[in-house]
This record gives C-alpha cells, structure tokens and sequence, in this order.
C-alpha cells in the first residue's frame, strides 16, 4: 500500500508543478503585456493631463485638437468638414484631459489611503 501512495504522491505532485507552470506561463505571455499596455496608457493620460495644467487646460486643448486634426486631413483628401472634425478633436482632447485628472486622483486618493493606514 505504502508503494500505490508514493505513486499517488509522485503523481499529485507533477500534476500540481504542472499547473502551476502553466499559470505562470499565461501570467507571464498574457496577462503581464495586458498589464504593462495599460500602465502605459494611464501613465500617457497622467502626463498629458499635467502638461495640460502646466500649460494652461484651454491654451493645451486648442493645440492638441489642432494637432490631430492636421493629421487626420493629411490623411483625408476631403477639406469640407474641418470645422466638425476640429470640434470633435477638442471634445476628445479634453476629454483625455479630463480622464487623465481623474486616474491621478484614484492613484494619489489610494496611496494617501495606504499611507493613512500605517499612521492610523
């Protein structure tokens, strides 16, 4: 008996080493280059709202939009609705703008939070 234990053992185990593997494997080739790109794109939307509010919120919309929209009629051969592709460039520079203040409040709300709790 004490044989067939040692083989369920041995066999349990493997099975586990295995499984754990393959997760760290799917954490390792999925879920971390997830991770890293939406790092990149809340640290990208917490620069340009601190730029925004260094330079002036207005002033930084005006170029941004200005910006965009340069590129998209390079890309366009059609001039007939710059005035609307303008506004929505403003609407959507803003709202980065907008979005970027409200992450770094949740980060700067949550580490006041863990800060707070060593004190408390």
């Amino acid at each position: 008996m004490s044989l067939f234990l040692r083989l369920l053992r041995f066999l349990a185990l493997s099975a586990f080493n295995l499984l754990i593997r393959l997760i760290a494997v799917l954490i390792r080739f999925i879920l971390l280059p997830i991770l890293q790109a939406t790092l990149r794109v809340l640290l990208a939307l917490i620069f340009t709202s601190f730029a925004a509010t260094v330079n002036g919120p207005r002033q930084f919309i005006d170029r941004l939009a200005s910006e965009w929209t340069r590129r998209i009629i390079e890309l366009v051969d059609g001039r007939d609705h710059i005035d609307q592709i303008f506004s929505f460039c403003r609407l959507m520079a803003g709202t980065m703008i907008v979005l970027g203040w409200l992450v770094s409040i949740l980060f700067t709300v949550a580490i006041l939070r863990v800060v707070s709790s060593f004190f408390i």
